[in-house]
């Protein structure tokens, strides 16, 4: 844990700056962030600053403070909460999850490219949810630095873990996050660079570093241990089998090493076992030897493929391999993937024609190569799609499209530029649908047009996300009555939706088991008392920043709803910090959360704040 004089001694850190390496004359520069790329998720809309991504550009704001500010970057999940919500979503391919997960990610970028010496993260808030970093080289992604989840605690740091040394410059990070070890949201003040400018390119030239930076694409230096080479090295690129129809001359073909017992046994029981190993596995055993090439390139065992995983190597050729192997497939997840024209849309467009007929369920989550052909491509080959998930995918414009679309049970908008009139129709034309998010998507104008037309056409609505949906009015609310079965509602920051909290008394409520209601401040103890009665299993409860309620609704809550497991108090004026400890202590089975300011270095935080054990 860092003393306070270490945390001040930082903000010396806070312009960019140079100094000399005196033994080696080498130019040290030390740079904050300079633009964000990419990331996957954020607190924050996409008209506001407050909680964005962008909150890491230059240096930090808050630093050496501790707590909840809106200067930072916050994504929008922590712990289990969202896993366990009705809305939760399954691997396709569970075996394909390492031992270290990521959930979120965001990509930044530097005025000049160094060679890494040191990425310091600024950590403001809950920090420990970072578990790898990222460097992008001339034509790879290459791994820095590799580490378990953890939670460390209610202090600021300055996280600089020990990073890999790279023989080319980087000028572009990506971080990744898991957040399951956290009792709060994670928050973000900076990232700072510290690396070895490069040499001009005259001196480049005479330099042996000068063909490892220029000729990387032709003449690919493999790095043994490097992440980056699991999957390119396990076939999942064709060449790297030999051509099996080619003769050797003068010598014997070489059938490859003997299969022992696995000799005995029949094919089917082979691909049995291969049905749970992850892609990896999988590719490799392709590498031992022609029988068992044979086994691991049946389409019988490409029905489910999950490559988020390995988003930082999969590039266009992978595609054309898998569609020789996917004659059966029904859930694709490509999601990360793509990333500096890593992957082109005809190679999608062309794999979706081959590979998609079958596709029941499709996930291209942040992916950039979606455009307006790949929109088409899914909806003319994959005509029984159930679930399709494209969040923070922007840059289509022929959203109407997917209205011919007519099985979707779960559609994933969030973060993308689809208009009203598109996202109704797709509504309209898909009354089995169960799970909608259309959160923070700008160009909806109307998003009660949206919420009228789930209530008319999907009585079997599970959940519903409207986070951040500004255009959303008690009228819309009042459709979802229609939905019986519903269990999931976020209304978080719907502003317009805010000025009263009556329509909660026009929700169904007997299935409802999460509900988001942060900073709708007209909301009110005798609207969340009209739905009590009705709610009896109610899990997750966000009143954030709902400071009209008083402890007394919330007493009733807590004695009434059995099963609630989350309670988010963040910002609740009437509400005391002693009467949130004595709710800790008298509903040790619900988390409270309490969210908190704090720039007092001297002074241990209140026990308020302090996350609980987690043992």
């Amino acid at each position: 844990m860092q003393s306070a004089s270490d945390m001040i001694s930082s903000l010396f850190w806070f312009k960019d700056d140079e100094e000399v390496d005196e033994d080696s004359d080498q130019l040290i520069l030390e740079q904050f962030v300079q633009n964000v790329e990419d990331f996957s998720s954020q607190y924050g809309s996409e008209i506001s600053v407050s909680y964005t991504a962008f909150n890491l550009r230059g240096p930090p704001s808050n630093f050496p403070d501790y707590g909840d500010y809106p200067q930072a970057f916050v994504m929008r999940t922590y712990g289990t909460w969202w896993d366990e919500a009705p809305s939760a979503q399954e691997d396709y391919m569970p075996q394909n999850t390492s031992a270290i997960s990521s959930q979120d990610f965001v990509e930044v970028s530097f005025e000049r490219a160094v060679y890494p010496l040191e990425v310091s993260i600024f950590e403001t808030y809950n920090p420990g949810a970072l578990v790898r970093i990222w460097a992008r080289g001339p034509a790879s992604w290459m791994l820095l630095w590799e580490g378990e989840p953890e939670y460390v605690g209610d202090r600021p740091r300055i996280f600089s873990p020990p990073i890999r040394q790279l023989n080319v410059p980087t000028r572009i990070l990506r971080l990744e996050f898991n957040h399951r070890l956290l009792p709060y949201y994670t928050e973000l003040d900076a990232v700072l660079l510290k690396g070895i400018q490069p040499p001009n390119i005259v001196k480049l030239k005479n330099n042996i570093v000068y063909s490892s930076i220029f000729y990387t694409k032709t003449q690919p230096v493999v790095e043994k241990g490097q992440l980056l080479n699991k999957i390119i090295a396990s076939n999942l690129h064709e060449a790297i089998v030999p051509q099996l129809n080619a003769p050797k001359k003068n010598a014997q073909i070489d059938t490859g090493p003997p299969l022992g017992d696995f000799q005995r046994l029949p094919d089917e029981t082979i691909l049995s076992v291969m049905k749970y190993l992850d892609m990896q596995s999988l590719c490799r055993c392709a590498q031992v030897n022609r029988h068992f090439n044979r086994l691991a390139s049946d389409a019988i065992l490409y029905r489910n493929i999950d490559l988020r995983p390995y988003w930082h190597c999969v590039q266009s050729q992978v595609l054309v391999t898998l569609s020789m192997r996917c004659k059966y497939l029904q859930k694709l997840d490509l999601s990360w993937c793509g990333s500096h024209c890593m992957i082109q849309s005809n190679y999608v467009v062309n794999f979706l024609k081959d590979s998609g007929a079958e596709l029941t369920h499709l996930r291209l989550n942040c992916c950039k190569f979606v455009d307006n052909a790949v929109l088409r491509a899914i909806v003319d080959t994959s005509t029984y799609l159930q679930e399709l998930c494209l969040r923070s995918v922007v840059g289509c414009t022929d959203w109407m499209c997917l209205s011919t679309l007519r099985r979707l049970k779960r559609l994933d908008l969030y973060r993308t530029d689809i208009t009203t009139a598109a996202a109704v129709n797709i509504v309209r034309s898909n009354p089995g649908l169960q799970h909608l998010n259309v959160g923070s998507c700008k160009m909806i104008s109307s998003m009660d047009e949206v919420a009228i037309a789930l209530g008319a056409n999907c009585p079997n609505l599970i959940s519903v996300d409207f986070w951040k949906s500004y255009s959303l009015t008690p009228n819309g609310i009042r459709a979802l009555g229609n939905c019986k079965q519903l269990q999931e509602l976020d209304v978080g920051w719907c502003l317009q939706a805010g000025g009263s909290g009556e329509w909660l008394s026009w929700l169904c409520g007997g299935e409802l088991r999460k509900l988001f209601l942060g900073a709708l401040r007209g909301v009110c103890d005798r609207d969340l008392r009209a739905l009590l009665p009705r709610a009896t299993r109610l899990a997750q409860l966000d009143l954030l920043g709902v400071r009209a309620v008083t402890p007394d609704i919330c007493d009733a809550i807590l004695a009434e709803c059995r099963e609630l497991r989350l309670l988010d108090v963040s910002f609740c004026d009437q509400i005391q910090e002693s009467q949130v400890l004595e709710w800790r202590e008298q509903y040790p089975h619900v988390s409270i959360k309490r969210s908190f300011q704090s720039a007092n270095l001297n002074t241990a935080p209140n026990p308020l704040f302090l996350a609980p054990s987690l043992e």
